[in-house]
């Protein structure tokens, strides 16, 4: 019987049957974590090329783990040879980042025969991942909006303009002030807010509400 439990015997199991077992562990909770981010990500937001790496990279991390085994020279060889690969993608998502240490992580704990970590871990990211999915921490419940206005009235209308704001948006900040003097010498403040959207339908009638205050103009 394989040992679930970590590297206990790991020489003997260093078989032909244990190999392939371990592949098609590491394939299966690939899959796992392919479908999460597949059912958890926007398809505009996704990459086939991303999705095919997911399952791909931790695969080469545990034949990478098994052909190292438990040599330390062999470790260093290894590492080393691959230092010389240079990755030039630029991922701007922080959160593919943390599906490519997941699978990673696949790969690491299958490939040392830690079979249950594998498990648990991969089943523990997922379900996590789904529930940020349906918490206020996803991204359609945080839509960033800016909105920029210019008055020659100065302070005397940040009161409406923020009211009529807070009607269509929530944590609402003056993110910029500044004041322009013009040729004329007439002096323009204008302001720039930042706040989270609760609904983008919304946003004409906000403007349209702005833009019916004297003095005021929608930039």
């Amino acid at each position: 019987m394989f040992d679930f439990g970590g590297l206990s015997g790991f020489n003997s199991e260093n078989s032909l049957y244990m190999i392939l077992f371990t592949n098609v562990m590491t394939i299966i909770m690939s899959l796992v974590l392919v479908f999460t981010y597949d059912k958890t990500t926007p398809p505009a937001g996704r990459s086939n090329h991303f999705i095919q790496s997911l399952l791909l990279m931790s695969v080469v991390t545990a034949t990478i783990m098994q052909s190292i085994g438990d040599s330390l020279a062999l470790s260093f060889g290894i590492f080393g040879a691959l230092a010389i690969i240079r990755f030039r993608s630029n991922i701007s998502d922080l959160r593919d980042i943390a599906f490519i240490f997941a699978t990673m992580a696949i790969g690491i704990a299958c490939g040392v025969h830690s079979f249950q970590n594998a498990l648990i871990g991969t089943l523990t990211f997922c379900l996590i991942i789904f529930l940020l999915k349906i918490s206020p921490f996803d991204s359609k419940h945080n839509i960033k909006g800016s909105l920029r206005v210019e008055t020659d009235n100065g302070p005397e209308n940040l009161g409406k303009i923020e009211y009529i704001i807070s009607n269509h948006a929530a944590h609402i900040i003056l993110s910029r002030y500044r004041t322009i003097l013009s040729p004329e010498n007439n002096l323009t403040h204008e302001y720039e807010y930042s706040f989270v959207v609760n609904n983008v339908k919304s946003g004409d009638a906000m403007i349209q509400e702005i833009g019916k205050i004297n003095g005021i103009k929608v930039t």
